[in-house]
């Protein structure tokens, strides 16, 4: 039988990961505060929610994609909250990268309802998500994944099943540690490279010739090529920063989960200080 979906949270890879499911053939309900994203899916076949509590009420499978920790809680937590509203027997996947206690948490307070968890952060980027190319990550019950398994097929080109709730973002928040600790690297190498002279296109072209540069790195340095005046443009900055936001929350938990377990990490700790700098983001407009 066909499951009904769900989903909250409609920014680039939340709209990514819902745009796939209607098209193939699953039933879909869709919410965001932003009407644009929910304008766009419901061309592709998707239906318009008033908010979480009637994404709850219509859906199989859930699958929420919001910024932060506090953003989880609002749409799962009360009257008009997805636990409230959802059958007993749903699935709910947070795809959102969020401290593994916020996960066991939320679980904890879906299980009151007979709602299952699962924490599933997502990588890969939106494009590939839109092909059908996406990386999950799956923690949790192994009978509540293999629910939401067409569901997660239907953006998959991966899946990792890591084990017991919670492991996925753990996982998730050592992997964008190393994203962001890669970006800094690789600006540092790429502003070397033109200071001494030579074409970034040819630090570029050796770092992927040898297998130092991805495309993830490759697609960054392509924004250190950009004139100044166009980095500085309002919408451009504006961009950045919320950029620069998801990178400074990811970094923060990956050392608090360092804090937890006794772990010293200096360079995640640089990072953090200079997370403006790595993501060309004006330094003066943040004190101001």
């Amino acid at each position: 039988m066909t499951i009904r979906c769900g989903f909250i949270g409609l920014g680039k890879m939340g709209k990514a990961i819902a745009g796939n499911l209607a098209p193939k053939g699953f039933p879909t309900v869709v919410f965001d505060v932003v009407e644009e994203p929910i304008r766009d899916l419901e061309k592709g076949g998707a239906k318009a929610a008033a908010g979480p509590s009637e994404v709850g009420a219509g859906a199989d499978v859930i699958g929420i994609c919001v910024p932060a920790d506090s953003h989880v809680r609002d749409v799962l937590l009360g009257e008009d909250g997805v636990l409230a509203n959802a059958a007993s027997g749903s699935v709910i996947c947070i795809h959102s990268t969020i401290h593994p206690d916020t996960i066991e948490e939320m679980s904890v307070a879906a299980k009151a309802y007979g709602i299952d968890v699962l924490d599933v952060p997502v990588a890969g980027g939106p494009e590939r998500v839109e092909e059908s190319d996406a990386y999950f990550m799956i923690g949790g019950d192994e009978s509540a994944f293999e629910k939401a398994r067409p569901y997660l097929e239907a953006s998959a080109g991966k899946i990792t099943y890591c084990g017991e709730l919670g492991n996925a973002s753990k996982l998730k928040l050592a992997i964008n540690l190393h994203t962001n600790i890669s970006f800094a690297s690789a600006l540092e190498a790429a502003r070397l490279t033109r200071a001494m002279g030579l074409p970034q296109e040819l630090f570029e072209e050796a770092g992927e010739t040898i297998g130092t540069l991805d495309t993830m790195l490759l697609r960054y340095l392509a924004l250190q090529k950009q004139p100044p005046e166009v980095i500085q443009r309002k919408a451009m900055q504006a961009h950045l920063l919320r950029s620069m936001g998801l990178g400074q929350k990811d970094v923060s938990l990956a050392l608090e989960m360092a804090r937890e377990n006794h772990l010293f990490l200096p360079v995640a700790g640089l990072v953090s200080q200079l997370i403006a700098r790595i993501y060309s983001v004006d330094e003066d407009d943040l004190r101001s």
